[in-house]
């Protein structure tokens, strides 16, 4: 009796388990089918965010265009053209971040494709999707250093511009015994004045580009006090 009761037990136990792996098979359809759309919906994203950073990487290069010719139309002032050189070279860079971003974009992209390629005909749909998450992952990241590039070029020609219209003489700080409050024209408390922010001081704004003595298109606590001398 005691080793019928034993067989039954064991029977009962491997019927169990069959049970379990046959639930877990069947839970693994969804799982993979999930997987799938999960690809291909990463490598649409992935693909978007190409499509971007290409637009921010042509923005940028029409921008450091732009800086280079109004460069080239002189400016009124030597000071003006040192600066006007400076920031042309700047727009420049931009463009070429830009345009190195948008390569990396279009390669994360065309992994995100493969990577959905393998997830709808391979037999490892969640590997394959785990893949193209992390493409667009990097697709996503190059996207934004491609739109940051270009507000810098768009910015840089613009303060081209600005620098040919730069005249020699330096209009001084204010006679008044008032300080720069550096604090309060920093708005954003990133540590550094930014053209927008130095319009609320009449005199730094009008001296902006000769302040800003790196010609980064950010004035710092040093350049103010170098300026005040």
């Amino acid at each position: 009796m005691r080793t019928h009761a034993i067989k039954r037990h064991s029977l009962l136990m491997l019927a169990t388990v069959a049970a379990l792996a046959a639930s877990a098979a069947s839970a693994q359809v969804p799982s993979k089918v999930q997987s799938r759309h999960d690809a291909v919906e990463k490598a649409d994203v992935a693909a978007q965010d190409a499509r971007q950073a290409r637009d921010s990487a042509a923005s940028a290069q029409a921008a450091a265009t732009a800086a280079a010719q109004t460069r080239q139309q002189g400016a009124i002032s030597e000071r003006g053209a040192i600066a006007a050189q400076a920031t042309a070279q700047q727009a420049q860079r931009a463009a070429e971040d830009a345009r190195q971003a948008s390569q990396q974009a279009k390669r994360a992209s065309e992994d995100a494709r493969s990577a959905q390629a393998a997830a709808t005909a391979g037999s490892n749909p969640t590997g394959a999707a785990i893949e193209a998450r992390a493409a667009l992952s990097e697709a996503r990241t190059a996207n934004a250093i491609a739109a940051d590039a270009g507000s810098v070029a768009r910015a840089a020609a613009a303060a081209t511009a600005e620098a040919n219209q730069l005249p020699d003489r330096v209009i001084a700080p204010p006679s008044d015994g008032r300080s720069v409050d550096f604090a309060a024209l920093d708005a954003n408390g990133d540590g550094v004045i930014s053209r927008e922010e130095s319009r609320a001081h009449g005199a730094l704004s009008a001296n902006f580009l000769a302040v800003d003595l790196d010609a980064d298109g950010r004035i710092s606590a040093s350049e103010i006090a170098a300026w005040r001398r």
